[in-house]
Order: structure tokens, then sequence, then C-alpha cells
């Protein structure tokens, strides 16, 4: 005889996923139990056996073969089978959904239930078999019983593994196996209790195939612990609101009471349970885990480790979890869309929201673990003195501090430092080769230049092995880096320069080398002009910016409007624009003209000579000391440079040059120094000032050349 349900059995397990957590097929039939238990009116020697069957032939890969579940509850009279017929039946009370039982098909071909039980005052049983293709087949008729004893025994055979199953249960051991059930059914215990009513003593049971092993616990009603602290908190129903700006606005919805729920504090020895545990509840049992923001989990404090579990009426609301019962369905307010307001003409009824809920257990977490919030906070201080004690990076602490233990002592910690120290050294110098060699890839022009460097700069710094140096560390090596891509675009290495553009043999070494030191058309921001002076990075400028577009710290513009009028009128080209204008302070700027390694410098020798003499004249602000700097790598020796005098490094400068006013009497109002110098001799001189930093921290051998 088959007995098809009223609904698809198979359309349902499809519209019902399996639960994301591997037990839940136990934990539902450990449920069923205790229910059924429950509904005895004697239920003082109940007790429920759990036993799980693997094949061990294969001792690292552990397979599951079947599950057995044993109890001496009422057991499936016709009420109750009337009831596992019908899926979706919520009658049976508790809160139940009626979609449990679609766990156990889920991951188990077939189950096999022999009851006995009363009925009418007479002794009877059943024994049937389920599976997803005809749910119940065979005789489920009811027989008379000689057997005078409630007993009911559930097997799941046949087990279909989900994702992650099969490396789940073979690495599921007997003792995590015990924890977990502890930790699952201690609410439901402690209510039980607080109902007056008795919590079934648990067998659990590991067998083994070949090895005839029987590994097995008892689990007694007194052996669950009482809460060491509880409470109970409310949350308001909000009603979204849309605002005149248009924007939800959450006010408090004063017609209906707050939702009231509770929270309880269980406390195992450390070695009970796996970790510690926040989570909210339906139907007495774990569903969701809530980021403890105190505690780590795995981190025992005195020898204990403490669930924390909050529940309450609206959590039980079969409507507000999942089928499967891993999951809630509650809203966050970020599920509210404005839309959803504008369309819904009576607006939307006040609502508990899910993200409101946390916040406050994630409030009463931190008011809970206040004492070992402090003792946390006093170990890790203490972590951070031991470093700085042994001259150890701040770093290295820091990571430490994560991986500590409340019961770790100093000399403990001493060593968790060494090793955290010794970790990081091993294997860093060739690291940071493979970074040093990884500019090649680089390219000054492009949009991410300043932040690849600055990554590449940092995790290049991280490998450093000197301690309390991180910050000066990062300085150098990053000003290394950029002097290394100077000398690599010199030698034409960069992979952006001999990549071929239209129209075009390469790319063009001024343009890389200008956007190496200070990106054009860019204003305040990041730049690497200490290669040119140490000052010049802490001075306002803008890069290529024509002189009429060039602004004051004030906002205004730094030449008057007679400036481009009056040029215009005698025929003279306004669309100046100085590859880098810098504010030097008070009456002073820096003006930077770059030239492409191949050109003669010597051709514009008087080119920033005009720039200073339209400024001097036509600037809003008196400008008295010009410093223009000619930077490329060729100047002839043919070169009009009698005025100028030669410096140590091959370079040439020459001071006081006049500026003369505009028309009239031609007076000097200003003076100009100009240095012309080679990009080869700023290279040299980059690499020598990092190379002495570098040597006293340490560095030099990562920049050996």
């Amino acid at each position: 005889m088959q007995i098809t349900p009223s609904a698809n059995l198979s359309g349902l397990m499809k519209i019902i996923p399996a639960s994301k957590f591997q037990l839940t097929p136990i934990f539902e039939a450990i449920t069923n139990s205790i229910e059924s238990i429950a509904t005895l009116s004697n239920s003082e020697d109940s007790k429920i056996e759990i036993c799980l069957h693997f094949n061990d032939q294969d001792k690292d890969h552990l397979l599951i073969e079947k599950v057995s579940i044993e109890d001496n509850g009422a057991g499936f009279n016709d009420v109750a089978l009337s009831r596992f017929k019908e899926i979706l039946d919520s009658s049976k009370g508790h809160n139940n959904r009626g979609t449990g039982r679609l766990q156990f098909f889920h991951r188990f071909e077939e189950i096999s239930i022999d009851s006995n039980y009363v009925e009418n005052n007479e002794w009877q049983s059943r024994n049937f078999k389920c599976n997803k293709q005809h749910f119940i087949y065979g005789s489920e008729i009811a027989k008379p019983s000689n057997v005078k004893a409630h007993l009911t025994h559930i097997c799941m055979y046949g087990f279909c593994a989900q994702k992650g199953d099969n490396e789940f249960f073979s690495k599921l051991t007997f003792e995590k196996f015990t924890a977990l059930i502890r930790a699952q059914f201690a609410l439901r215990a402690y209510l039980e209790g607080a109902k007056g009513s008795v919590m079934p003593t648990l067998i659990l049971k590991f067998k083994y195939q070949v090895e005839k092993l029987v590994q097995q616990t008892v689990i007694k009603p007194e052996d669950f612990p009482v809460p060491q602290s509880k409470g109970s908190f409310e949350v308001d129903y909000i009603i979204p609101r849309l605002g005149k700006d248009s924007k939800i606005q959450w006010n408090k919805d004063q017609e209906t009471p707050p939702e009231s729920f509770q929270w309880a504090v269980f406390e195992f020895d450390e070695d009970d349970i796996e970790a510690h545990g926040a989570f909210l509840c339906s139907k007495d049992v774990p569903v969701k885990e809530i980021k403890n923001p105190v505690l780590r989990k795995k981190t025992s404090y005195k020898g204990k480790k403490k669930l924390t579990v909050f529940y309450g009426d609206y959590l039980d609301i079969p409507t507000n979890v999942s089928d499967a019962v891993d999951s809630f369905r509650i809203q966050d307010r970020d599920s509210v869309k404005v839309s959803d307001l504008t369309k819904d003409l009576f607006g939307i009824d006040g609502y508990v929201y899910l993200d409101d809920i946390q916040k406050e257990a994630k409030l009463k977490l931190a008011h809970i673990y206040e004492e070992v919030a402090n003792a946390q906070e006093a170990l890790e201080k203490d972590v951070l003195k031991i470093a700085k004690s042994l001259g150890i990076s701040i770093s290295f602490a820091k990571k430490v501090q994560t991986k500590i233990s409340l019961l770790d002592n100093d000399d403990t910690i001493t060593a968790k430092l060494y090793e955290e120290e010794a970790a990081f050294l091993a294997d860093k110098s060739n690291k940071a080769r493979k970074i040093i060699d990884s500019l090649n890839q680089l390219d000054p022009t492009s949009e991410g230049y300043h932040d690849t460097l600055s990554q590449k700069s940092e995790k290049l710094s991280l490998l450093i092995d000197e301690q309390n140096k991180e910050e000066l560390s990062k300085y150098i090596v990053r000003r290394e880096m950029v002097a290394t891509l100077l000398g690599k675009i010199l030698n034409v290495e960069l992979h952006a320069q001999n990549k071929l553009l239209e129209g075009r043999k390469n790319r063009d070494r001024e343009g890389i080398i200008h956007d190496l030191i200070f990106k054009r058309k860019q204003s305040i921001g990041p730049n690497d002009l200490w290669i040119l002076n140490e000052e010049f990075v802490h001075f306002d400028g803008f890069s290529e910016k024509r002189l009429e577009d060039i602004l004051l710290p004030t906002g205004e513009k730094l030449v008057s409007e007679k400036f481009k009028t009056e040029l215009e009128e005698f025929g003279f080209n306004t669309n100046k624009r100085p590859d880098i204008f810098l504010f030097a302070g008070e009456g002073k700027c820096v003006l930077v003209e770059l030239k492409e390694p191949g050109t003669n410098l010597s051709h514009y020798l008087h080119q920033m000579p005009q720039y200073c003499k339209l400024l001097a004249n036509y600037s809003r602000i008196e400008i008295k000391n010009f410093y223009c700097y000619l930077i490329g790598e060729k100047i002839s020796p043919e070169a009009d440079l009698d005025e100028y005098e030669e410096s140590v490094t091959g370079d040439w400068f020459r001071d006081s040059i006049p500026v003369k006013k505009a028309g009239g009497n031609r007076e000097r109002i200003a003076s100009i120094r100009m240095e012309i110098i080679k990009l080869s001799s700023i290279h040299e001189r980059a690499h020598r000032r990092n190379k002495n930093f570098a040597s006293k921290l340490g560095l030099d051998s990562l920049f050996n050349k």
C-alpha cells in the first residue's frame, strides 16, 4: 500500500532547500522526540538515544552510513501519524512549521520507523518506511503488541551528501558532536525545567564498522547548565515614512507595544563546548549566530566557555523563520526601499526589524561580558608592554594580540612574540626582491599609479626586519622605489615606454617623468617633488596649468584681469603653462620645466625667465623671488652658459637674474635663481640620500644595485 501526501514531496523539496547546518536532520529528530516525550503524563524516566554509524575503512575519510534515534515518547499513534503524513501541517503546536521532516529527505534516501505506543488503552505497534518518491510505503497499519513499553526507533539510511557534508562528517569527532548537542539544547533544557517538565536523558553514540568501536556518553538533565545570568530587553515596532527630502525616516510605532526578548548566559567547562557562542534562537534552539564583540570564540576565560542565547515569542513565529530553520525571514531596515513607500497608498505598518534586534543583542553582550573585556584589554596592553621592552615591532605585537588566551602569562606572551617575529623574517628577502623586480610593470602616467606605488612600498616595508621603525621604513622604501623608477625611465626599461602607440614609436619620456614627479593637470595632491628639494612636497601648487588658470589659496586667480588683454594687444601668446608651479611662501614661487632626455636644454634657457617676467608684472600678489629648475639630460657645450656656474655634480646654476618692470622705466622688480639639472644627477642624488637613510635603518641590503 502506498500513500501519497497532499503536496508533491519532490516539488516541496525544491521550494524548501536543505539546511546549511549538517546536523539539522539529527537536531530535528531529537526535537521531535523531546516533544513526543512531553505529551506523556509521566516522563521522569524519559531518554533519547542518538547513534551515528560510520564506515571507517579509510581512517582519513570517515563516511557516515546511517543515523538512528530511539526514544520512549508517545510514539506514532493515529494522531501523530496523521500529522506526519501532512507535510505542511503545523497543528502539532510548539510553533512547529510542519517542514522539519523534509530535512530528513534532503540528506537521507530512506527513513524507517518502528513505534510501540498506547492507543485506546491498548499497546500497539506500527512499522513503515519513507522516501522522497513515495513518502510512506509498506504497511503503517497498527498491530497489537506484546511489548508493554513506549519505544520509537527512527533510522535514516543512504546518506545524500550536500556541499561540504563529507568533509564535515569526516572531521566530526565524538567530542565535538557532544559539544554541539550540549550547546544546541542548553536553552531547551533550561526552559523545559522552567515549565516544570524534565529534559530527557540524551545517550550519544558513535559506532564504527571496521573496528567495531563504540564511543558513548550520557547527558542527564542535570548535566545541562542553568543560566549564569539572564535578563530581558525590548525592541520597538518601527514605521518607515517618506520624509520631505525623499529619504526614509524611521518612527516609533506609538500604538503597538514593543516586543520583549529574553537572554540567558550558559557557562560550560572549556572542554565541554568547542567555542563561545551567541545566538538568536527560535523554538528554543540556536538559528542565527551573532558576532560577539567581546569574546574570541575559542579563547576560554577562567577555564570556562560561554553560550549566550536570545529568544522570545517574536522569534518563534513560524513565518519569521526559514522552512529550513537555519535563518530568519525577519526584514532588515536596508530591505525597505523608497519605492516601497511611494507605491503603498496606505503606508507600511509597524515592524520589528532584525538589525534592531541584533543591535540590542550586541549591546547586551558588551554589558554581559564587561569583565572579560576588561581582562582582555589589560592582557593586550601587557603584550604591547612586553614587545616594547624586548624591542619587538609593534606590528608583531598587534598580531599576537589576536592570538593570546586569557590564561597566557608573560612567558607565553614572550614566546608568541618571538614566534611571530621569526615567522615574519623567514623568506622576507625573496619577497622583497620580487617587489623590486615588479617595478617594471608600473606606469607613472596611469590613473592608479600613486595607489599602486603606495601598495608596493607598504608591502616591501612590511618585510623589513627592524623594530619600531615602520613609518620611517615606509618613507624610505617608497622614495627608493621612485628613484629606481626614474633610473628605469632613463634606461627605457618600463613596459609602458616600449609600448607602441598609434602614429608614434613609443611613449614620450617627458610625460612619464612629469607624472612620476607630479601628475600632470593636477593641483595639490600626492607628489614626489622631494626628488628635487625636500621642502617642495609641502608647498601648494599646480601641474601643467595655464598661468591664467592658477588660483591663489584665497580662490582668486593668480594673474590680474589685464594680463590677457594687454598681452593680446601686443600679439603675445597668453597660453603659457609651466610644467610645475609652486607657492613657496610670501613673495616666492618655484617653477619647474621638464624636458625629454634627448632634448637640448640650451634651447630653453629663456623660457622660464619669460614666465617670471609675466608673473612679476601681472600677479595679484607681489612675487620678488623666483626659483627656476630646467630639468633634462642634454645640454650642448656651445650653450650660452657664460654667466652660469657649474656645480660639483656637473649641473649649472645662476643667481640674481633680474626681472624688470614691463614698460615705463623698466626698473628691477624681482630676481631669479636658475638651475639646470640633469635627470641622471637627480637620480643619483636621490638614491644616495635614500641609501644613507637606509643604512641607518638596516635596509641597505634591500637596495643594493
